[in-house]
């Protein structure tokens, strides 16, 4: 049976009914108003429930003394953080393209347009490959504006008779890159992370040498984590819970190959935030990790100790988390 349409006066009635405390009805009114009930307190309600209670009852029962202000003060916190995160997924997204558009390039030089011939990729599946070039065919012809006679695919279509990679990439999704990735020779995908491995060197102290061939499977298993974080950003998905999963919904594993102590992969936030540290330079990570401090400072002020605990240990901080985070600048 569907549920019925509720005025915001009797969502806050049914939330009070539930022993949730709202200190100033008017102002939880006006967050109602801007932001959806669903995707708040539905979405962030289950870590302040009382569980025991919500199955005597078969309806939610908040902890008590909990309040709005404070399912409030998560979904707010969370939003923080997806934000944050997202920005430092691009830029390791963009560097990971640029990586591929070189190295893929540095190695078919003479070639005209060496992205559309099947002898430059795997040879394990034809079918995985010819999947791989009918779409950097279609994102090319989608990207073609020949009525305008404007932008860089005109330009080189026009000019140069041809559409490198390093313009190509530019139009292509994070998940279509790492399809890229996945698909190119054993020899590019070493060099690729000959390269990100050397930019790391300059900039942690836990780097250590490795042979970059021994962790390709890693590596894309890797880049496939944080393809997962950035699709779950980018739709607004809760961030700070949410466990990598995999097309087929199972969760992602892989390891911090990179690091001379690492921890153990969760497919976590915190793993989410050491494997962009392979990406990052010392600068962006550095940035990262003070907006991070920022904002989990700001929510142990909002939340219960016990709650906000329960928080940090979901996201997957060690109870040093502070140390941990700060020892592979």
């Amino acid at each position: 049976m569907s549920k019925p349409f509720q005025t915001h006066n009797k969502q806050l009635k049914i939330l009070r009914s539930r022993n949730l405390i709202i200190k100033d009805g008017s102002k939880a009114k006006s967050i109602l108003i801007r932001e959806n009930y669903y995707q708040l307190i539905n979405g962030y309600k289950n870590i302040f429930l009382d569980i025991v209670k919500t199955k005597q009852l078969k309806n939610d029962y908040f902890k008590t003394g909990t309040t709005f202000e404070q399912i409030y003060a998560l979904y707010e916190f969370d939003r923080n953080i997806r934000h944050t995160l997202l920005k430092y997924m691009l830029i390791c997204e963009n560097s990971l393209k640029a990586k591929i558009a070189y190295h893929f390039s540095s190695e078919h030089i003479k070639e005209p347009f060496p992205y559309l011939n099947i002898n430059n990729f795997q040879t394990k599946s034809f079918e995985k490959s010819s999947s791989l070039i009918a779409l950097l065919s279609d994102v090319t012809k989608n990207n073609t504006d020949a009525k305008n006679k404007t932008g860089p695919f005109y330009h080189y279509f026009h000019n140069h008779k041809e559409l490198p990679l390093w313009v190509l990439v530019t139009k292509l999704s994070l998940g279509q890159t790492c399809n890229l990735f996945y698909n190119l020779s054993s020899k590019i995908q070493s060099s690729i992370i000959d390269s990100i491995q050397n930019e790391f060197k300059h900039n942690s102290n836990q780097y250590h040498s490795f042979i970059s061939s021994h962790y390709i499977d890693d590596f894309g298993k890797a880049i496939n984590t944080i393809k997962a974080f950035r699709n779950m950003c980018a739709h607004e998905g809760k961030i700070y819970d949410y466990i990598a999963k995999n097309k087929n919904g199972k969760a992602i594993s892989t390891s911090f190959f990179y690091l001379s102590s690492p921890p153990a992969f969760s497919g976590n936030v915190y793993s989410l935030i050491l494997l962009l540290r392979f990406f990052l330079s010392k600068k962006h990570y550095k940035a990262l990790i003070r907006l991070f401090i920022l904002e989990i400072n700001d929510l142990g002020s909002e939340l219960p100790p016990s709650i906000f605990s329960e928080v940090v240990k979901r996201m997957g901080f060690p109870k040093d988390w502070k140390t941990s985070l700060n020892q592979y600048i």
